[in-house]
């Protein structure tokens, strides 16, 4: 519930609750409870603090601790397939037998659907991170533009006053030294004039007060150097992923078509990226668990902070951090004060207008008294937009919308990061294996020989072959071709037949050698034509 400050006839400033905006609460995010949980060991393998404390030794040796757990897993990871490789290729098939791998094949390509969904995770993952950051920065921005609100109300009270204090005032004394005026408005006109002077200086002093807390708080840097780091961390892990998805997409296009080649190379570039990996596997563990740590108490180190790099007192950044009905403002009585000075202030020149207007005319009354009117009035509008600036309902709206960013959905995309890393690269290992058997039994493909078309013997399709006829017209005929020379020889190999008498003996007889032919073809020159 916001507050609402109305300005009363004689610049009191009223306070009134307005709905809407009610006031967030923060609640630990249960993934961030569950990596808070993990053993914080250090590197000399003792439990030490949870408590998020950046700047200690110790728990930062725990953070890396926890990150260099995957790492190891992907030393011992390299190891195995080494020693799988190896074994590998020493091993000799008993057999040269070519096996059918459909089975193989469809097993790979599960693996490769199972992988690009794990990856895809890890996009939406990407997605969930930036948004997270994307809202934290949004409500740093928000709470920055709060607190360089109060800080030009503050800059503009002190200037109306400032007016007030060396222009308005010298209207009044002219006034007061008028010669309609008798001894005694004169003296009471200089005195309530002193009076405004005063309350004046009252205000000044009251603002300082705030002024040295809202002045040392600077968010712009920090919002502009998160953009830039998140930006970047947004960019090289879409990039990643995009070409983890890639190389799948070519493994199985080669598992389709049988490429050895495609099988050998993917296996390659799959060692690579389980190596990456595994490395970022390593820093999101860390990461998360450390953010994890800040978000089960952020009020703590949040304290420590302002305690350390800003001049803001620790009650109001309490009062903020809380925004309960039991916490004051501490500003409060710094604003009450300057609130009673201006009412003070304007209470003592309407006694001014009552006791000049009897001697003097309404125009050079209001000529006078005008200016200063005018910089009370806009004095009071200074002080009812501060009082709602440093009110803590839009600021701890702000630092809860800021942790939320990044303890709620940037920690579960930081889950969803870790997850994709450790499963894709598990599948990424066993897609290798399957590889190594697959290539094993996919043999060269086989080359087209060159071939004559015009050979007559080679088979062609019955439906686009040309009549037999043209492939005989192709050769000459073979009188013409052994027209002047010998006929070949024939090699002659007698021929017997067996005849049985009418007393039943069996008679051999030769057959005579039958005489030459007109003609010869050449029995290597093919078909002539008939």
């Amino acid at each position: 519930m916001s507050v609402k400050y109305d300005v009363t006839t004689e610049g009191v400033l009223s306070a009134t609750p307005q709905p809407g905006n009610e006031v967030l609460q923060y609640q630990t995010p249960w993934l961030a409870e569950l990596f808070h949980s993990f053993p914080h060991i250090n590197l000399s393998f003792k439990l030490t603090n949870s408590t998020f404390d950046p700047e200690n030794e110790s728990y930062l040796q725990t953070l890396g601790f926890l990150a260099a757990l995957p790492i190891s897993f992907l030393v011992l990871v390299l190891m195995l397939f080494s020693c799988y490789c190896c074994v590998r290729c020493c091993r000799q098939d008993k057999t040269k037998k070519r096996k059918k791998i459909t089975c193989l094949t469809w097993t790979i390509v599960i693996f490769l659907l199972i992988t690009g969904g794990i990856i895809g995770m890890g996009l939406f993952g990407n997605e969930d991170v930036d948004k997270g950051i994307v809202q934290f920065t949004t409500a740093a921005n928000s709470l920055d533009g709060t607190i360089s609100g109060a800080r030009n109300e503050i800059n503009s009270a002190e200037d109306n006053v400032n007016n007030t204090i060396n222009n308005g005032v010298n209207g009044l004394l002219n006034l007061a030294s008028s010669p309609l005026l008798n001894e005694t408005a004169r003296a009471k006109l200089k005195q309530w004039t002193q009076d405004i002077v005063i309350s004046g200086q009252k205000v000044l002093s009251s603002i300082a007060n705030i002024k040295d807390d809202v002045h040392e708080t600077e968010l712009g840097d920090v919002i502009s150097k998160v953009k830039a780091y998140e930006y970047y961390r947004w960019l090289a892990t879409l990039v990643f992923l995009c070409w983890e998805l890639l190389i799948c997409l070519l493994l199985l296009i080669g598992a389709f078509k049988k490429y050895k080649a495609i099988l050998l190379m993917c296996t390659g570039l799959f060692v690579f990226n389980i190596i990456l990996s595994l490395i970022t596997a390593g820093a999101y563990l860390g990461v998360s668990v450390g953010l994890s740590d800040f978000c089960v108490d952020p009020d703590t180190y949040v304290n420590k902070v302002v305690r350390s790099e800003t001049k803001v007192g620790l009650g109001f950044v309490q009062y903020c951090m809380n925004c309960s009905d039991k916490e004051e403002n501490p500003f409060d009585q710094y604003l009450l004060a300057a609130q009673s000075s201006v009412t003070d202030a304007n209470r003592t020149l309407t006694k001014i207008v009552e006791m000049a207007s009897l001697f003097v005319g309404e125009s050079v009354l209001q000529q006078a008294v005008k200016p200063v009117r005018d910089d009370l009035g806009k004095t009071v509008i200074n002080i009812q937009e501060l009082y709602a600036d440093v009110n803590c309902a839009g600021i701890h709206n702000d630092y809860v919308n800021a942790l939320l960013g990044v303890c709620d959905r940037g920690i579960t995309g930081l889950a969803f990061l870790l997850m994709s890393s450790l499963v894709s690269a598990t599948f990424l290992g066993l897609l290798i294996i399957f590889n190594s058997v697959a290539w094993r039994h996919m043999g060269k493909r086989k080359e087209y020989a060159s071939i004559d078309e015009d050979d007559p013997f080679f088979p062609r399709n019955p439906e686009t072959a040309p009549p037999a006829s043209s492939y005989y017209s192709m050769r000459p005929p073979a009188r013409e071709a052994f027209r002047g020379s010998p006929p070949p020889a024939y090699d002659y190999y007698p021929q017997y037949s067996r005849q049985t008498t009418e007393v039943g003996e069996t008679v051999e007889t030769v057959v005579p050698e039958p005489s030459a032919p007109d003609s010869v073809s050449d029995p290597t020159s093919g078909p002539t034509d008939v």
